[in-house]
C-alpha cells in the first residue's frame, strides 16, 4: 500500500471517528460567551453583582382580563408563588406581591388604588392605563448552557394556567432572547447545511456532468466538515449563532478545493491514463491549493484578534478546517478519484471562460477604467454604512418573542437595564444626597428609550406613604434624615431584601436601574454617553459610574467591529506577503491585491445600500470574503507563471492559463456561491445576510478575477 492509500484509509477513519463526536454538539449562546475581557469593566462588574446580585430579568407581562378582579388577582398570587419556586430565580415584584403580602390577599379594591394613586407602579407593573401588569422575575443562571433553557421553559409552565384563565401572556428579557436564539440557531443549522449542500451539488452536476466526480467532491467536503465540528467538540467547544453556519461555510470552500483538482484531472484525461492524470493533477494543484488553503485561512485567523470569544473561536476552527481540507483534497480526493475512475467531461462552463479571457485581452485598459470607476463609486458608499446592532432582529419578524418584545415595549415596560452605580460621602438617608439622584433619576428618565428608573428614594417616597396611612399627598420624602432611618428601620423581611437590592449595607452606594425598552444599539449607546455625561457632572462627594451585562455586550461588539476592521487591513498585508512569497514574484503579489480587495469594497457598499448594519455577525464578511477571493486569483496566477517560465508573451500566457484554470473558477464559483445563497432561505437573520454577503462576494471575486486578473497582467502590453 503506498503511503498516498494508507494516509487516505486514516482519513476515512477519523472521519468515522469524527462523525460520532459530531452528533453530541450542543447549541450555547449563553450571555457570558459575548461580553469582552476588558479587567476593568469585568472586575467592576462583578462587584455590581457581589454588592446588589443579578441585573437579568424576565418580564411576564399579563393582559387581557380586569386585573383588580378578586378572582384574577387570586391567579396572579397563584402564579407569583409558582414563579418563586422556579429554580434560578432570584425574586418576583408584582401586584400580585404587593396583594399577598401587603393586603393578605384580600381588598382588591385597596390594591387597586393603591397602585394607581402614585407613580411608584406605573411604566414598571403596571401600565398608564391600567390593562396592563407586568411580574419582573429576576433570574441568576448558572454557567451552564442549558440553563436559561430551563428558567424559560419553567416560566412558560408556571405561567400556563394564567392562559387557560383568560390571560393574554408575554414573556420579554434577555434570558427570553437568548433561549429563542439557541432554539431558532440550532434549527437553523440543521435545516440549511442540508440545503446548501443540496443546491451546490446540482450545480455541480450541471458543470461536471458526472456523478463520480460528483461523489468525490461530496466526499471531501463531508470529511472536512465533520474532521472540524468533530474537533470542536472533542475540545469542549460548542455550535453558538455565529459558528452555526461553519458546516455550511467549510462544506462549501471544501468543495471549491476539491473541483479545482478533478476540474484539472478530467483536462488531463482527455489525453492521459486515470493514473496519469490524476498524479499531474495533483503536482498541478498543489501549489496553488496549498496557497489558497493558506491565505483563506489567514483571512479567518485574522478573527482570533476579537475580544469576543464565540468570534474567536469561529475563525480558529474555519482556519483549522481548511488546513484539514488540504490533505483530504491533495491525498483522499485524488484516492477516490482513482477508486471511481472519473470520466473525463469537458465543462460547459470551459467555453465562457475562454470566451471572456479574449475579450478581456482585446480590451485590457478599459476593463482596467471600469474597474477603478467602480472601485470608487463603491468607495464612496461605505461612510453610510451603519455600525449596530439589534439583537432581536436576528429574530424573523414574525416570531413570537419579537411580537411580545414590541407589545411589551410599547405598553408597560422594558427588557434590560443600565445600571448606574453611586457612591457618597454620607448615607443615602440624608436628604443632601437626595437633590443629586432626584436630579440623575430625572435626567434618566428623560429619555426616549427608559420605561422606568427603580431608585431607592422612591421606595423612600412610598414607605413614607404607607407609614402615614397610604394618602396619595403623603409619596414624598421624608422631612429629615432621622425620619428616613426610622422608616428603613421599620421594614420587614421582605422590605430589607429590597432596600438590598437598592442601597449596600454602609448605605453610601446607590443603584439606579434604567429600564430600556429599546433594542437598538446606537439609541442605549446615546444613553449610556448622556448618563456618562451626568456622572462627570456630579458634585464634590459624589462619585459615579454604569455597568450592566447588556453594557458589556453592546460595548464589547462596538470593540470588535473597531478591532476587526484594523485586523483585516493587517490580514490583508500578510495574505498578499503569502500569494508573493509563494509565487517567488513580488510583482505578480502586487498584481493580486486589486482583484481581491475590489470584492470587500463592493461587499461593503452593498450592504451600505441594503442597509445591512455593520455588527458582531456581519464584520466576519470582510475577513471571509478577503480570504476566499485570493483562491481563483492564485491558481490563475500560478498557472500563467508556469506558461511564462515555457515561453511566449504575457498576453498568451495570460489567455492559457484561464483556459486551463477558468473551467474550475467558474464551477468553484458556482457551487460555492449557490451554496451560499442558498442560506438566503433561513429564517434565522445572521445566517441569511451572511449567505447574501459573502454569495454576493463570490460572484464579484469570480468577475475580478477573470477580467481584472488578466487585464492586469496584460496591460502594458500593446495590443495586437
Amino acid at each position: 500500500m503506498s503511503w498516498r492509500r494508507a494516509v487516505a484509509v486514516a482519513l476515512v477513519a477519523l472521519t468515522a471517528a469524527a462523525a460520532v463526536a459530531a452528533s453530541r454538539m450542543r447549541v450555547d449562546n449563553r450571555l457570558e460567551r459575548w461580553v469582552d475581557t476588558d479587567p476593568a469593566e469585568a472586575k467592576r462588574y462583578h462587584e455590581f453583582r457581589e454588592q446588589f446580585g443579578s441585573d437579568e430579568f424576565v418580564v411576564v407581562a399579563l393582559s387581557g382580563v380586569p386585573l383588580f378582579d378578586a378572582e384574577v388577582l387570586d391567579a396572579m398570587v397563584a402564579a407569583q408563588e409558582r414563579l418563586e419556586a422556579v429554580p434560578g430565580v432570584t425574586r418576583v415584584d408584582s401586584l400580585a406581591a404587593v396583594y399577598r403580602d401587603l393586603y393578605g390577599g384580600e381588598d382588591p379594591e385597596a390594591l387597586e388604588a393603591e397602585a394607581t394613586s402614585t407613580p411608584f407602579y406605573r411604566g414598571l407593573l403596571l401600565s398608564g392605563d391600567s390593562k396592563v401588569t407586568a411580574m419582573l422575575v429576576e433570574v441568576d443562571p448558572v454557567a451552564e448552557p442549558q440553563a436559561r433553557h430551563r428558567i424559560v421553559s419553567d416560566l412558560r409552565r408556571a405561567v400556563a394556567p394564567l392562559e387557560a384563565q383568560g390571560f393574554s401572556v408575554e414573556l420579554v428579557g434577555s434570558t427570553v432572547l437568548v433561549d429563542a436564539l439557541d432554539e431558532l440557531s440550532r434549527r437553523e443549522a440543521l435545516r440549511t447545511f442540508p440545503a446548501a449542500l443540496v443546491a451546490s451539488m446540482l450545480v455541480l452536476a450541471l458543470l461536471v456532468r458526472s456523478w463520480r466526480g460528483m461523489a468525490v467532491a461530496a466526499a471531501c467536503s463531508g470529511a472536512t466538515v465533520l474532521l472540524t465540528l468533530g474537533l470542536m467538540e472533542v475540545t469542549g467547544r460548542e455550535l453558538h449563532m455565529m459558528s452555526s453556519a461553519l458546516p455550511s461555510l467549510l462544506w462549501v470552500l471544501a468543495l471549491g478545493n476539491s473541483v479545482h483538482v478533478l476540474q484539472r484531472y478530467q483536462r488531463l484525461h482527455e489525453q492521459h491514463s486515470v493514473d496519469d492524470a490524476v498524479s499531474e493533477a495533483v503536482a498541478d494543484a498543489t501549489l496553488p491549493g496549498t496557497l489558497a488553503t493558506l491565505t483563506t485561512a489567514l483571512g479567518f485567523l485574522s478573527l482570533v484578534t476579537a475580544d469576543m470569544a464565540p468570534v474567536r473561536e469561529v475563525g480558529l476552527f474555519a482556519a483549522l478546517g481548511l488546513a484539514l481540507s488540504l490533505p483530504v483534497n491533495l491525498v483522499l480526493g485524488p484516492e477516490l478519484i482513482r477508486l471511481l475512475r472519473v470520466p473525463a467531461r469537458r465543462s460547459v462552463a470551459r467555453a465562457g471562460a475562454q470566451w471572456s479571457a479574449r475579450t478581456v485581452l482585446r480590451r485590457p485598459r478599459l476593463v482596467l477604467a471600469v474597474a477603478a470607476l467602480v472601485t470608487v463609486v463603491a468607495a464612496a458608499m461605505i461612510p453610510r454604512i451603519r455600525v449596530a446592532s439589534n439583537p432581536l432582529a436576528f429574530l424573523p419578524s414574525g416570531h413570537e418573542v419579537t411580537r411580545a418584545y414590541r407589545s411589551t415595549g410599547a405598553k408597560i415596560a422594558g427588557f434590560y437595564s443600565l445600571e448606574v452605580v453611586i457612591q457618597t460621602d454620607v448615607p443615602w438617608t440624608d436628604p443632601r444626597v437626595w437633590p443629586v439622584v432626584d436630579g440623575l433619576q430625572a435626567r434618566l428618565e428623560a429619555s426616549p428609550v427608559v420605561a422606568k428608573v427603580v431608585s431607592p428614594l422612591d421606595l423612600l417616597r412610598k414607605l413614607r406613604q404607607w407609614q402615614r396611612g397610604f394618602g396619595p399627598s403623603d409619596y414624598a420624602l421624608p422631612a429629615s434624615r432621622e425620619e428616613a432611618e426610622d422608616l428603613v428601620a421599620a421594614l420587614d423581611g421582605r422590605g430589607r431584601q429590597l432596600v438590598d437590592r437598592l442601597v449596600t449595607g454602609d448605605g453610601r452606594t446607590l443603584r439606579l436601574s434604567a429600564i430600556v425598552n429599546e433594542m437598538d444599539e446606537g439609541s442605549f449607546l446615546e444613553l449610556v454617553a448622556a448618563t456618562r455625561q451626568a456622572l462627570a457632572q456630579l458634585p464634590g462627594g459624589v462619585n459615579g459610574w454604569v455597568t450592566g451585562m447588556v453594557l458589556r455586550l453592546v460595548e464589547a461588539q462596538q470593540d470588535l467591529v473597531s478591532s476587526q476592521l484594523r485586523s483585516l487591513g493587517f490580514a490583508c498585508v500578510v495574505i498578499f506577503v503569502v500569494i508573493a512569497f509563494g509565487l517567488r514574484s513580488w510583482r505578480l503579489g502586487l498584481l493580486s491585491l486589486p482583484p481581491n480587495v475590489l470584492p470587500v469594497i463592493v461587499i461593503f457598499a452593498l450592504m451600505a445600500v441594503a442597509g445591512i448594519p455593520l455588527d458582531a455577525a456581519t464584520v466576519m464578511v470582510a475577513s471571509v470574503t478577503l480570504g476566499i477571493s485570493v483562491d481563483n486569483n492564485i491558481h490563475l496566477l500560478t498557472d500563467f507563471r508556469r506558461e511564462r517560465w515555457l515561453g511566449g508573451s504575457r498576453r498568451l500566457a495570460a489567455g492559457r492559463a484561464v483556459d486551463q484554470v477558468g473551467a474550475a473558477m467558474v464551477v468553484t464559483t458556482a457551487t460555492t456561491c449557490i451554496g451560499f445563497f442558498s442560506l438566503c432561505l433561513s429564517a434565522f437573520v445572521p445566517i441569511r445576510e451572511f449567505g447574501f454577503l459573502v454569495g454576493s462576494a463570490m460572484l464579484i471575486g469570480l468577475a475580478a478575477d477573470l477580467w481584472m486578473g488578466p487585464a492586469l497582467l496584460t496591460a502594458t502590453e500593446d495590443t495586437p
